[in-house]
C-alpha cells in the first residue's frame, strides 16, 4: 500500500483518509464508545460488559482490546486511549482524573463520550505546559491559542498500533513541532483548536 503524504492534503481530504483508516478495523470502532465511556468512570472494566454493550461477541471484543492495559490478574481492562496509567496526557473529566496514550486520544475521546474535560499535556519539544478546555462538542479553549497536535495516518494505526501514540503529541506552536515534522515526513500537524 502506498501512504500518503499527509502534509499534501487539504483538511476535508485529511480527514476523509483518517477515517478511511478506520474502517479497517470495524469492531474497534465499534467498540470505542463503549470501551471509552467505561474507562472514564475510573474503574477497572469488565470485557464481558464491554461486549454486550457494543453487541459482540466476547472473544472479538477481547481481539481488539488483548493490546490494552490490563489489571494484574489480567482480568478488567484498565486502559484503551484512555487509562488510569499515568502519561504525559493527563485529562481530567469533572471528578475522575484518567490519562491518554497519546494528544489526539486526549482531544477526542472525553468528546465521543459526551464529557467536558480539561487536557493537560507537555510540548513535546519544550517541556512547556498545554491546556485544553473541551466541552461535548468539541475542544473550547487551548493555552497557548497557537498549539497543535502531531499525527500520522491511521493506515500506520492498523500495522504499528501504539506504536503511532509515540509520535502523536502537542506543541505549543508550529515552529515547536518543526522537528518533528522533519523526522516524520508522513505525519502532519494541525491546530489544536479548530
Amino acid at each position: 500500500m502506498t501512504e500518503v503524504n499527509l502534509q499534501d492534503l487539504d483538511r476535508e481530504a485529511l480527514v476523509e483518509h483518517q477515517l478511511a483508516g478506520y474502517q479497517k478495523l470495524p469492531d474497534l470502532v465499534r467498540l470505542w464508545p463503549h470501551v471509552f465511556g467505561e474507562l472514564a468512570t475510573g474503574k477497572p472494566v469488565d470485557p464481558a460488559r464491554v461486549a454486550a454493550l457494543a453487541g459482540l461477541p466476547l472473544d472479538r471484543t477481547i481481539a481488539v482490546l488483548e493490546h490494552g492495559e490490563w489489571d494484574p490478574a489480567g482480568e478488567r481492562l484498565v486502559g484503551f486511549g484512555l487509562t488510569s496509567i499515568e502519561t504525559p496526557h493527563r485529562v481530567d473529566m469533572g471528578e475522575v482524573t484518567m490519562w491518554a496514550w497519546c494528544a489526539p486520544d486526549a482531544l477526542f475521546i472525553p468528546s465521543m463520550i459526551g464529557k467536558a474535560a480539561r487536557i493537560q499535556s507537555p510540548c513535546a519539544a519544550t517541556g512547556d505546559p498545554i491546556r485544553v478546555h473541551t466541552t461535548p462538542t468539541g475542544v473550547e479553549r487551548v493555552e497557548p491559542a497557537g498549539a497543535v497536535v502531531s499525527t500520522v495516518s491511521t493506515n500506520l494505526l492498523v500495522t504499528a498500533g501504539r506504536q503511532v501514540c509515540n509520535v502523536s503529541n502537542l506543541y505549543r506552536d508550529v515552529e515547536a513541532a518543526s522537528a518533528w515534522l522533519a523526522a516524520n515526513p508522513n505525519g502532519v500537524v494541525l491546530p489544536a483548536i479548530d
